[in-house]
């Protein structure tokens, strides 16, 4: 009876709770995104600063690492602390101890809401479930705050590696700034590989299509142009000022792709995951946006995608197809959308403004499949 108690209260109970906690923390980032990701710029500058003096005393190699760890072994005294570390090249095995402390007072508070939740259903079973169920859920789901210490951080990313402090300090050729738990999993959030890239190898690499992942790329300033992408996963890489016109990317991943600034004339993303994915001051003149999918938040196998949304701000736009494309929350802002086509009964979807509004093509599908133009 107890096994079965424990199952009911975890899939109904815990799994709403969960849900909801996801969903507020999800709405209150998107609200307050530039208050949020400014708060982590300053325990950054305090990092920095730490390491050009142990530089400067000749204590500390060139910085190959910058992690930052969510810890929960703060969590017993309330606070949802995380600690910034600076690492040589050989990571964890640098001695030299390096550390800044930030605490997120909102994230805890959220958490908290949530023990309390789950604690409050776990009583309504009586005894049939222990109280410790109710601790081991909760420090496991701190991976939830975590996955939002670590879009934040990614977020603030370009801001950081723009500080006069983080420039004067002495890095390797690959230097990277993670995030995630404490000496235990961890991704890229922002990688800057100053040795010379060649452009045609990353063209050929990404035309094999033999399902490698190409995630967390440093793939600035190159010329990829007219190259056969499809299905390439490129998550969360760096490809700005980037070449990338007449390019297949559909049925790719690129979700969390900083795009900003690249030529992007003619690109084929349909069908493409776009969630987050930056399109900030692009050409995209004629790109093929058919049945992407980058809208509302959405909890996958217990990843959490599109915290932020996709951003086209001050994007050129014209004649693109977003015909049926999930774009739910991105943001159009400055966004030049003059003959865009995007279908009537999505209109709600999009942000625009009233010109916006005006210069797209809008689109409606009859009973046959066919596609005709209509006036809103």
């Amino acid at each position: 009876m107890q096994q079965d108690a424990l199952k009911l209260w975890l899939t109904q109970d815990v799994s709403q709770q969960r849900e909801t906690m996801i969903r507020q923390i999800g709405a209150e980032v998107h609200a307050q995104a530039h208050a949020y990701t400014k708060e982590w710029i300053e325990p950054f500058r305090k990092l920095c600063l730490r390491i050009h003096a142990m530089q400067e005393a000749g204590h500390k190699r060139p910085i190959a690492y910058m992690h930052v760890s969510y810890l929960r072994s703060w969590l017993g005294q309330g606070k949802l602390m995380c600690s910034l570390e600076a690492y040589d090249d050989s990571w964890y095995l640098d001695r030299e101890a390096c550390i800044e402390l930030h605490e997120a007072p909102w994230l805890y508070a959220h958490l908290e809401t949530y023990r309390n939740a789950i604690e409050a259903s776990r009583k309504s079973y009586g005894s049939e479930i222990l109280p410790l169920e109710t601790d081991r859920v909760w420090r496991e789901d701190m991976a939830i705050a975590g996955h939002y210490v670590i879009s934040l951080v990614r977020a603030a990313a370009p801001r950081i590696v723009e500080l006069p402090e983080f420039q004067q300090l002495r890095r390797a050729d690959i230097f990277r700034i993670r995030a995630g738990e404490y000496m235990d999993l961890s991704e890229d959030v922002w990688v800057e590989e100053r040795r010379d890239k060649d452009a045609a190898a990353i063209r050929a690499r990404l035309e094999q299509r033999d399902g490698s992942l190409n995630r967390y790329q440093d793939w600035r300033d190159l010329d990829l142009s007219g190259g056969n992408y499809e299905s390439a996963d490129l998550g969360y890489s760096h490809v700005t000022d980037a070449n990338l016109s007449r390019s297949r990317l559909n049925k790719s991943i690129c979700a969390g792709v900083d795009f900003s600034r690249s030529n992007m004339q003619g690109v084929d993303l349909s069908q493409s995951v776009l969630y987050d994915a930056n399109f900030s001051h692009c050409d995209l003149q004629g790109a093929n946006f058919w049945h992407t999918a980058g809208g509302q938040p959405l909890i996958l196998e217990g990843q959490i995608l599109g915290t932020f949304g996709v951003n086209f701000t001050h994007a050129n736009l014209q004649g693109a197809n977003l015909l049926f494309a999930d774009l739910e929350g991105a943001d159009f802002q400055g966004a030049n959308l003059q003959g865009a086509k995007i279908i009537l009964q999505d209109a709600a979807q999009f942000a625009l403004s009233e010109e916006q509004k005006r210069q797209v093509i809008w689109m409606e599908e009859d009973e046959t499949g066919q596609l005709a133009e209509v006036r809103p």
